[in-house]
Formats: C-alpha cells, structure tokens, sequence
C-alpha cells in the first residue's frame, strides 16, 4: 500500500462518522419542514380571530362564555386550529336574523 491509499483510507475512516451524522441531521431537517397538520395546531386569539374573521374581543368573548373550545398554556389563550369551520352564508344570515330579535 503506498502513501497516497493509506492516508485516503485514513481520512474515509475518520470522515465516516460526521457524513453519518450530516446525514440525520438532514433527516431532522426535512421532518422540521414538514408542515404540522392544521388540526393539531394551537392558535392564538388573534391568529384565530383573523383566520376566523372576527375581533379578538369577539374570541375572547365565545371563550369566556364557553361557546368556543380552547386550552390555556401558560396562562395563555390557545384554540385548536381544528376548531375553524367554512362559513355557510345561509347559516351566517339566519345566526344574523336572530341575533337581531
């Protein structure tokens, strides 16, 4: 064996770990930027409020009287993404109406 393979057979051994390590480290990246599914995800009032479109005040209200599900973390408001309905403009009018009795 001359100098030239034993030095390249040095330098393969000790590389081998950190291309193994380079590769998990792509494997933990690419699981990062995998989107969370958005019925796992918790929002804040305002990010609920404006995805909802409605006021945050509005939000605090449906939390406070119960009408809208949520979890406090760290004293903090969060409600499930999951929670976020497609609007029906019928169902819309009718809540409307009553609302106006």
């Amino acid at each position: 064996m001359n100098l030239d393979a034993a030095l390249a057979e040095v330098v393969r051994a000790a590389v081998a770990p950190l291309v193994a390590e380079v590769a998990g480290l792509r494997e933990q990246i690419a699981a990062l930027r995998t989107p969370t599914p958005p019925e796992s995800a918790l929002l804040s009032v305002r990010q609920y409020a404006e995805r909802a479109g409605l006021s945050a005040c509005t939000v605090r209200r449906r939390v406070a009287d119960g009408t809208l599900s949520h979890v406090r973390v760290g004293g903090a408001i969060r409600i499930p993404a999951a929670t976020l309905r497609p609007v029906d403009l019928a169902t819309v009018a009718t809540l409307a109406r009553e609302a106006r009795r």
